[in-house]
């Protein structure tokens, strides 16, 4: 892994740890956050960066198609439940952390595709 490798992975932890900073804030409607949110953050975005891709890449190599990004999801979605959800104040936690991980997932995509655009790099497939 080179030095361009190395920043580019960091700031795509970074930019999902925002992008999760502000679905769980959306949902929980409290902007305000701690160092114990803070650390849960980064905890969720560093199993998101690299996960999903390793799930991709699993999934594309054996054939079985979109298998790998719902399972993807679905990991996703426990974790944000038992991780970043224990923090916020909700009333339905596995509400909250399906939505909070829906929005996640919409926002990485989106940011994906801009960096693809402009950049012409995918975030998540700097590993």
């Amino acid at each position: 892994m080179n030095l361009e490798a190395l920043i580019l992975l960091i700031a795509a932890i970074v930019l999902v740890a925002l992008i999760f900073y502000v679905s769980g804030a959306i949902v929980s409607q409290d902007w305000s956050a701690g160092s114990s949110l803070i650390l849960r953050i980064l905890v969720v975005s560093l199993i998101a960066v690299f996960i999903i891709p390793l799930f991709r890449d699993a999934t594309s190599s054996i054939d079985v198609g979109d298998l790998g990004l719902l399972v993807a999801f679905v990991l996703l979605v426990v974790v944000v439940r038992f991780v970043l959800v224990e923090e916020l104040a909700v009333a339905e936690e596995w509400l909250a952390s399906l939505v909070i991980s829906l929005i996640a997932v919409v926002l990485i995509y989106i940011v994906d595709e801009v960096s693809r655009a402009i950049f012409d790099l995918r975030l998540l497939e700097i590993l």
